[in-house]
């Protein structure tokens, strides 16, 4: 488990696409004890800690010893597809594709985790959230390997930064804020939390309308989803309900998800199959995550 990893900054606008930028031309950036990557990346040294720490959580890249012992970030497929497709990180799907490695990152990211696929409350305060994450941290603590229970302030850390995450500043902030700031996250975009009541610090999860996610990057999911079974059939209760899979981290209801599952079925890309005991949706033969995300950013051109 990890916490606030983020150094308290949520992603910045261009900061993801700096990074890929920076995994493509000088992998060891990152890890340099000088001054070199504030220069190349043009942001203080704490939120150089914080970029390296978003492209591991959001699945962009990991690390890895090279042949001089020296740590460099590397491309996972993720950052691959980025990086080939979409480098300076402006679509909608891949928004989703991030969302949904940065929900079901439970080592890296925890918090996220926890609050995409343990937290089940749809309308909270950050107390809310904060109680209910020290319990859940309390009982998965490892003793072995003598795990403590952070501070309440970590916590409360990431509590903020998971809303800077979704929740636009101009509609947060009890204060004006400048149109040319270029603080918001882009996740923010996709619109998973939103203020239920600003006086009381009330937010609620927010069901996002079909049209905003683009079937094929429900697709990709599934096929992931799909190598955790032994065909390529997936019941439908675990595609709403099962953790880390489509209905938890994207905050689908059923009526959302029965519709975009109905637009993949109308494309030949899935069947829904109702039978007495149990339904399942049975994915085309030989679709995997790399092809169906492939599909998408073709699809763009």
């Amino acid at each position: 488990m990890k916490f606030k990893g983020h150094e308290t900054f949520s992603i910045r606008k261009n900061w993801l696409s700096k990074g890929v930028r920076g995994v493509n031309e000088k992998p060891e950036i990152f890890t340099a004890k000088d001054n070199s990557a504030m220069d190349y990346f043009g942001i203080g040294r704490n939120m150089v800690y914080s970029l390296r720490y978003w492209l591991n959580a959001t699945g962009i890249a990991y690390e890895e010893k090279n042949a001089q012992k020296k740590t460099e970030l590397k491309f996972t497929e993720l950052g691959k597809l980025i990086s080939k497709y979409d480098p300076y990180v402006q679509e909608l799907g891949t928004l989703w594709l991030l969302q949904h490695a940065l929900s079901t990152n439970k080592e890296l990211a925890t918090s996220w985790y926890f609050f995409f696929n343990e937290f089940n409350q749809n309308e909270f305060t950050r107390d809310d959230f904060v109680l209910a994450l020290q319990n859940y941290v309390s009982m998965n603590l490892n003793e072995d390997k003598k795990e403590k229970l952070p501070p309440l302030r970590t916590f409360e850390d990431d509590f903020d930064c998971i809303i800077n995450t979704y929740v636009s500043r101009f509609r947060s902030s009890l204060k004006e804020v400048d149109p040319e700031d270029n603080m918001d996250c882009p996740l923010s975009e996709i619109g998973l939390i939103d203020i239920q009541d600003k006086s009381k610090k009330m937010y609620r999860k927010v069901i996002p309308p079909k049209q905003n996610i683009p079937p094929l990057i429900l697709l990709a999911v599934l096929a992931k989803n799909a190598s955790e079974y032994t065909s390529q059939e997936i019941p439908l209760s675990d595609i709403q309900n099962k953790k880390c899979f489509a209905g938890k981290v994207f905050n689908l209801d059923t009526i959302t998800l029965m519709e975009l599952l109905g637009d993949l079925e109308n494309k030949d890309y899935l069947k829904i199959v109702r039978t007495a005991g149990l339904d399942v949706v049975r994915l085309k033969d030989g679709l995997s995550y790399k092809d169906c995300v492939e599909k998408y950013f073709q699809g763009l051109a």
